[in-house]
């Protein structure tokens, strides 16, 4: 009878060494996108802000710009919130895994790359569907207006 052993991944020390630096460099970009989420934010308030100080426009429609631009910052920020977290986990448990040797550890680091990835896609499809969506719209629009002439 055969030793039916169930395969194993090895992961030898080039290997672990190229895991090393990717998860540097992913906590890199995991801290650097909440940075940069921050900035957003911030910035989306004072726009809102300015907007609502100029002089000269209408108090209602300013309060309303303003608080849109706010809003709208805060609303890309909170999108782009999963997959830095999921990419700053990745990195996180990636070292952890590396230097333990933990299989367990490194399967959930694992899980957090493939759901960041996984995340991008349904995000990357979501804004092709729309751009598709908006050029069907516009040709029909500009159809429509041609035939009015």
């Amino acid at each position: 009878m055969l030793n039916e052993e169930t395969p194993q991944l090895i992961v030898d020390e080039t290997a672990k060494n190229h895991l090393k630096e990717a998860a540097g460099w992913a906590k890199f970009l995991g801290i650097a996108g909440f940075v940069f989420m921050g900035m957003m934010i911030f910035a989306g308030f004072a726009i809102g802000s300015a907007v609502m100080q100029t002089p000269g426009v209408n108090n209602a429609l300013a309060a309303i710009g303003g608080i849109g631009f706010g809003l709208a910052y805060t609303l890309i920020a909170a999108i782009y919130f999963y997959p830095v977290f999921a990419l700053y986990k990745f990195a996180v448990l990636c070292k952890e895994a590396v230097y333990s040797n933990d299989n367990n550890t490194f399967a959930r680091a694992m899980y957090y790359l493939k759901s960041m990835f996984k995340y991008i896609g349904v995000i990357t499809i979501i804004i092709l569907a729309l751009y598709l969506l908006i050029i069907i719209l516009l040709i029909m629009v500009g159809s429509f207006a041609g035939m009015h002439r």
